[in-house]
């Protein structure tokens, strides 16, 4: 097994290619990681004697005075193979390839490609990309993306993808939001995967104490073979969440052009990752939110869902949404019914989905979530619980994050999510609870499938 170490988490990093200009993307990249605050050694590589931010630049990795764990290289494609050779020649560990136009780029790309893989495996450099926006370590600080962020806190997720957006622009919107981030460790972009690829990735985030969720975005699975057997083994610990695009053959196509990724059949596919226990997201919100469900919640017990609902119409697509997602309507015990039953009117009917509108004007707001959602969780019928509150005024109460807290320390082991409706007091309400371990999600569909992705998961890993 290769040790990944000097790529994911290295000691002293150069830019080949750093720039006193920081519109450009050498420029951009090296502000990043200065000010992104990684406490390592921080190189600018550049033929032009001076100082970028502070730092001496040297012409050549092989003039740095001391080791380079990484060197990130953001040249034009033709400076590429020389740059690569000089951090051979250097004892460099590991090399990220900004630059794009190789395999991605037609057939005389694909042959530079192919002997840039000759040359990086024969030296033993580890190498990701081309065609990366590089890669981002919030553990360490390293923040080796050329799309500055506002802020990236840690956590237990580590992402694997062939896409810049997880290293960028999805992230910078991910990371701008106020609440429900979840945190992301570790993000590695490896473009076209010239060497380090997903199998790599895998047995180093087995051994890794830091990853505790996988998520990979695959253009293509280089060796099948391989990865399901391993993915398979490192899920049962730790879940792996897979966004695979190019499902269909224009998908394919587009996917040839991003990646210069092979065509794969995507229902053999499907296929092998339910075989295996691997959860597949759809799209970027799913994957997304597979992700912070996993973060969040405990893995439920089994697939009996409650669902207790302040809008009759949401219960009712919160059951359409049920029905098509593997998960089963639960049937709420006596004990629970009797309990629900002193905070609503006598003509209530209660059934799933419980109904809580009118127990607002019977017993008051706060009674109206606390007493359903407390009862809801702890009914030995129910292995998951979603809430869909309204929050115009009169079904606001003050205590809301008293309230969540004390649900959540009495359940720990039942998830909850929310899918919560309103405004103003709807952004508090989201404020209050934040930190809790509740995930909140846009849509009934979208809160469903998550909590469907959290059982199949457990039936699995129960199974092996």
């Amino acid at each position: 097994m290769r040790d990944l170490g000097p790529l994911v988490a290295p000691r002293s990093v150069a830019v080949i290619g750093a720039s006193s200009n920081l519109s450009k993307s050498g420029g951009v990249l090296f502000k990043n990681i200065v000010e992104g605050g990684f406490a390592g050694p921080i190189h600018p590589i550049n033929p032009r004697p001076g100082e970028i931010l502070g730092r001496r630049t040297y012409a050549t990795v092989s003039a740095v005075p001391e080791p380079v764990d990484l060197a990130f290289i953001v040249l034009p494609q033709a400076g590429v193979r020389a740059a690569l050779e000089d951090c051979i020649r250097s004892r460099a560990r590991a090399a990220c390839i900004i630059t794009g136009g190789f395999a991605e780029a037609g057939e005389d790309g694909k042959r530079l490609q192919h002997e840039l893989r000759g040359l990086v495996r024969e030296a033993g450099l580890l190498t990701i990309g081309p065609n990366t926006i590089g890669t981002v370590n919030a553990e360490i600080r390293l923040m080796g993306s050329f799309t500055p962020f506002p802020e990236w806190p840690a956590g237990p997720v580590s992402i694997f993808c062939q896409t810049g957006i997880f290293a960028g622009a999805a992230m910078v919107q991910f990371m701008s939001q106020a609440v429900q981030r979840f945190g992301i460790g570790k993000s590695i972009d490896a473009g076209n995967k010239v060497d380090v690829d997903e199998l790599d990735f895998l047995r180093f985030a087995a051994g890794d104490p830091g990853t505790k969720i996988v998520g990979l975005h695959l253009e293509d699975i280089r060796d099948p073979d391989a990865f399901f057997p391993l993915a398979d083994r490192v899920g049962r610990e730790k879940p792996i969440v897979i966004l695979k695009p190019g499902r269909t053959p224009l998908g394919a196509a587009a996917a040839a052009y991003h990646t210069a990724s092979r065509p794969m059949d995507d229902g053999a596919l499907d296929a092998a990752f339910r075989r295996h226990g691997l959860v597949r997201a759809d799209d970027v919100e799913d994957f997304l939110g597979f992700l912070k469900a996993f973060a969040y919640l405990p893995a439920p017990k089994g697939r009996r869902i409650g669902v207790v609902t302040y809008s009759g119409a949401l219960g009712v697509m919160a059951m359409d949404d049920v029905a098509g997602s593997g998960l089963a309507a639960a049937r709420f015990s006596p004990s629970t019914l009797e309990t629900v039953s002193k905070v609503v009117y006598g003509w209530q009917p209660l059934v799933n989905p419980l109904d809580m509108w009118a127990a607002i004007d019977a017993a008051g707001p706060r009674p109206a979530h606390e007493v359903p959602l407390d009862a809801a969780l702890g009914d030995p019928e129910i292995d998951m619980v979603l809430a869909l509150p309204l929050t115009p005024a009169n079904a606001d109460f003050p205590e809301t994050r008293e309230v969540f807290a004390k649900l959540r320390e009495r359940h720990p082991d039942t998830p909850l999510a929310m899918v919560i409706t309103g405004g103003a007091i709807r952004e508090r309400w989201l404020r209050d609870i934040d930190g809790l371990g509740i995930p909140v999600y846009p849509t009934t569909r979208a809160a469903v499938r998550a909590l469907a992705a959290l059982a199949g998961w457990r039936e699995h890993r129960d199974r092996a």
